[in-house]
């Protein structure tokens, strides 16, 4: 299973993950803290470059690579930093996670992260100013063939700032959210509240995902 947080900088993504790990830990599940991992591990970092290289080895990621290139690429810039030539790093990490993503869903563990796929992509769309059908493409790629065993909370800080940055990601999660289920975490709620509501469905998607496999 992959649980995922995206939420503007300082909303609080990280501290929701220390919490879900410590409750992983407190209730022996086995998990990887990928984020984590990433930042601190010189192996981690390794093979995140690596995999970055070899990626297009992979059919799906080349297929991934030349469907989001083909929405960006009919995308007009409007504003931010431009769009069809800064759009291959992105990509390349799109794909980087859906690989890992297909993956971990069908290990026994648990892998979290504080900035994955979705929280990549939709910070890109909104640095771009990306409009929203194009978004919705690019999401509905980048999904394709993870959506079960899969949780992605978004983390709403009460004191965020509201920029023009905010405001274009706020649009996009909206979007995102209209189409795939997020659970909702406010930044100010007690933390047994937090708890609580991921465990809750954590549970949801495992009883679902068990019975799709008895099926």
């Amino acid at each position: 299973m992959v649980i995922e947080c995206i939420g503007l900088s300082g909303s609080g993504k990280t501290e929701l993950l220390e919490l879900i790990e410590k409750e992983l830990k407190r209730r022996e599940v086995d998990y990887v803290n990928v984020s984590a991992n990433l930042r601190r591990g010189i192996v981690w970092k390794f093979l995140r470059v690596i995999a970055g290289a070899l990626i297009f080895l992979s059919a799906d990621a080349r297929w991934l690579r030349d469907r989001l290139r083909g929405i960006l690429e009919k995308e007009e810039p409007a504003g931010g930093h431009g769009t069809n030539d800064s759009g291959k790093g992105v990509i390349r990490s799109l794909a980087v996670y859906s690989f890992w993503y297909r993956r971990m869903i069908r290990s026994h563990r648990i892998f979290l992260f504080d900035e994955g796929m979705v929280h990549t992509l939709m910070m890109f769309c909104a640095d771009h100013k990306i409009s929203e059908e194009a978004f919705r493409k690019m999401v509905m790629a980048s999904e394709r063939g993870i959506r079960s065993a899969r949780l992605v909370i978004s983390v709403e800080a009460s004191s965020a700032e509201r920029d023009d940055h905010a405001d274009e990601y706020e649009r996009l999660r909206l979007a995102y959210g209209r189409d795939f289920r997020v659970l909702e975490i406010r930044g100010e709620d007690e933390n047994r509240k937090k708890l609580s509501r991921v465990f809750g469905r954590i549970r949801q998607i495992l009883t679902d995902a068990g019975e799709r496999a008895a099926r």
